[in-house]
């Protein structure tokens, strides 16, 4: 009896061809082909088979590649090897024209697998794998359930909004990419393999953390609100006052709800929601909880509110124009205290154990304690302030307009060091142990050490950063005036 071929196997499957094979049966085949064409370019000389279904052996349910010869090209094999796959998931057959226009998107689950598709099969060879070995790696990725917590998942890092993370041994900062997006003035979030930012431009962004290449888009309007990832939906704001849950694997939209004029402040998650504040017309502003599916728990009534809250002690922490830091149930939006600041407070606070750590447009820093909004200190530094701190061990970091960065001691808000860019500062730095990474509107994103000593400076955007750093090991993430930029920490 004649060798079943995958040909006869596909045929068998989709009864004939009509219809189409499950997704996850052609995301198998495609790991198994992409595993068998690794070991075909690893031998000497690299070999290199056809990917027509019709001499394809199955040998135990898995295709087979066994014939072909020396010439040929690697990303000619993936090539191949993505269009037979897109053709499966399509359920058509592939056509010349994917050579110069690539395929049309297939219906798949997530939105790593569309991309693993689009890249197996991308028209210029730069944009597909390299090896046949890292596209066997990524369709066994796609396939498998994303199950690690995000890396970043929302403004500063985590609901404390620290802007920290574990100390990294580092002396300088290498790019890794560049994304020329547009402008990107929010802050990204991290997971393994995306990073996901809107754009002013009106689009929500879905990068490969990998390799720069955008994965998806999503039309959400325009945006400098930094995103949250919470039970796998990304909350992000808009510029038209929008709130809107967009499943991180499908790209989906999950609910979209008008809340106020503009969205500036970065969703808090909480259980069963999030909370975020609005602005709105003649200095007006709220700060709103919505569950799951963007209905309204409560509403607070503030001045308007950029600032993004954080959570303290079982409380809601949240600046506001009206000049004061407030403190709110999560539940109810009760407030349990207000401290008075005396000026605009669109920083975000930094959380610490006792106290919170905020400035104000007056320029004046202070830590409240978040049992009951009293003061622990406060600092002049003499320039306004909208760059929120992050806790680097015993010292808070933070930007002025004047374009500083100001380190002052977490305990006493003692001067340790001012150290000067050639822009204001309205970027926030974030800490890697007693490392600082910081980004000036002068374009560059510096390396700071403990001591406020420049380390390293990446010139990366000559219109400027506003966006702050998000940071995962030794990845950095951030927008910039020209897009969205990936740097790497080494020592």
């Amino acid at each position: 009896m004649d060798q079943e071929t995958l040909a006869d196997h596909l045929r068998r499957a989709t009864r004939n061809f009509t219809s189409r094979l499950p997704e996850e049966r052609v995301f198998a085949i495609g790991q198994a082909l992409a595993a068998e064409l690794a070991r075909a370019h690893a031998e000497t000389p690299a070999r290199h088979p056809d990917i027509d279904p019709d001499t394809i052996p199955m040998a135990d349910g898995v295709p087979r590649l066994t014939g072909g010869s020396a010439a040929g090209e690697a990303s000619e094999d993936l090539f191949q090897l993505g269009c037979l796959l897109s053709a499966l998931a399509l359920g058509t057959p592939a056509d010349p024209s994917w050579r110069l226009d690539g395929p049309p998107p297939a219906e798949l689950s997530t939105v790593r697998r569309r991309a693993v598709l689009s890249t197996l099969a991308a028209p210029r060879r730069t944009d597909r794998y390299t090896t046949a070995e890292e596209a066997a790696r990524e369709l066994q990725a796609a396939t498998a359930a994303a199950t690690a917590a995000p890396a970043w998942p929302l403004f500063r890092g985590d609901a404390a909004r620290t802007g920290a993370r574990p100390a990294t041994v580092a002396a300088r900062m290498r790019s890794l990419w560049r994304v020329a997006s547009g402008p990107v003035v929010a802050s990204p979030i991290l997971t393994a393999d995306l990073v996901v930012v809107p754009g002013t431009d009106g689009r929500l962004l879905f990068l490969d953390r990998a390799r720069g290449r955008l994965l998806h888009t999503v039309a959400i309007g325009a945006s400098e609100c930094s995103p949250t990832l919470a039970d796998g939906v990304v909350h992000v704001g808009t510029d038209e006052g929008l709130l809107l849950g967009i499943d991180v694997a499908t790209g989906a939209e999950r609910y979209r709800v008008k809340l106020g004029g503009l969205v500036r402040s970065s969703p808090l998650p909480i259980a069963g929601g999030v909370v975020v504040g609005l602005v709105d017309a003649k200095g007006a502003g709220a700060v709103v909880a919505v569950d799951a599916k963007g209905k309204a728990i409560w509403t607070r009534k503030l001045g308007a509110v950029f600032s993004s809250a954080a959570l303290a002690a079982g409380r809601v922490l949240c600046g506001s124009d009206d000049g004061s830091l407030h403190a709110l149930d999560p539940a109810t939006g009760a407030v349990a205290w207000s401290a008075k600041l005396g000026a605009k407070v669109r920083a975000t606070p930094a959380v610490g154990a006792e106290a919170a750590i905020v400035g104000a447009f007056d320029g004046r820093v202070a830590a409240v304690r978040t049992a009951d909004g009293t003061e622990a200190w406060s600092r002049a530094i003499g320039h306004a302030v909208y760059s929120s701190a992050c806790l680097a061990s015993d010292v808070a970091v933070l930007g002025c307009h004047e374009g500083h960065l100001h380190g002052l001691a977490r305990a006493t808000g003692e001067p340790r060091f001012e150290t000067a860019t050639r822009g204001p500062v309205v970027s926030s730095p974030v800490a890697a142990g007693t490392l600082v990474i910081a980004a000036s509107t002068d374009g560059s994103v510096y390396l700071l050490d403990a001591k406020g000593a420049v380390l390293d400076r990446q010139a990366l955007a000559p219109g400027g950063i506003q966006s702050s750093p998000a940071l995962d090991g030794a990845d950095v993430a951030i927008g910039s005036a020209e897009g969205v930029h990936l740097l790497r920490l080494e020592a």
